[in-house]
């Protein structure tokens, strides 16, 4: 049976909600963009009740997101690797969520129904700040690993070049939260 560390539990819960602030975020900064910042020209009046129709929309879309991330394993930890190997599955996250809640707005066939623009400045801005609240996110699951203790303990068969790398790449990874006791040869002679 595995056993899971809290802080991973803790790092997945933590994504949950900063992708949650970050999707909501940014459907709400994109209907400012597209009604009131006076970047976008406006053709007709904005509907009455403006943040509320696009706030209820936007937490929607945001449960949409956060259920699709799920499922796109976008919440496993611990994560290895870079950064930059992990911007191209939230950029597709992002689109695909984009798509589902924009296909999802235009089904409930509201009144006014919602701005396409706005859900296309969404997508940007959405995707800008779930990539920069991943980063920060990546930046302090790195330190907090870095300055916690070890919590498995490794021991490499064998004391070949295959093993040493090994040892290194623990070493490099402080998110396995892995040390190295030992190595155990395994040559009969």
């Amino acid at each position: 049976m595995r056993r899971r560390d809290t802080s991973d539990v803790g790092a997945s819960a933590l994504a949950v909600v900063a992708d949650g602030f970050a999707v909501f975020g940014g459907f709400m900064l994109a209907t400012w963009i597209r009604f009131n910042s006076g970047w976008v020209p406006l053709i007709h009046n904005p509907p009455p009740r403006l943040y509320f129709m696009y706030g209820w929309g936007a937490f929607i879309a945001t449960l949409l997101f956060l259920f699709l991330f799920r499922w796109l394993g976008l919440y496993v930890r611990p994560q290895v690797g870079s950064f930059s190997d992990k911007i191209p599955r939230l950029v597709r996250g992002t689109i695909l969520g984009t798509l589902v809640a924009t296909a999802f707005a235009f089904a409930m066939n509201t009144e006014p129904p919602f701005s396409r623009l706005t859900v296309l400045i969404s997508a940007g801005v959405i995707c800008i700040l779930v990539i920069l609240e991943r980063w920060l996110l990546c930046r302090w699951e790195r330190h907090h690993a870095r300055h916690s203790t070890s919590t498995h303990r490794v021991l490499i068969l064998g004391t070949d070049p295959i093993a040493a790398h090994l040892k290194r790449a623990f070493g490099r990874e402080p998110r396995l939260r892995a040390e190295v006791v030992g190595f155990v040869a395994t040559d009969r002679q």
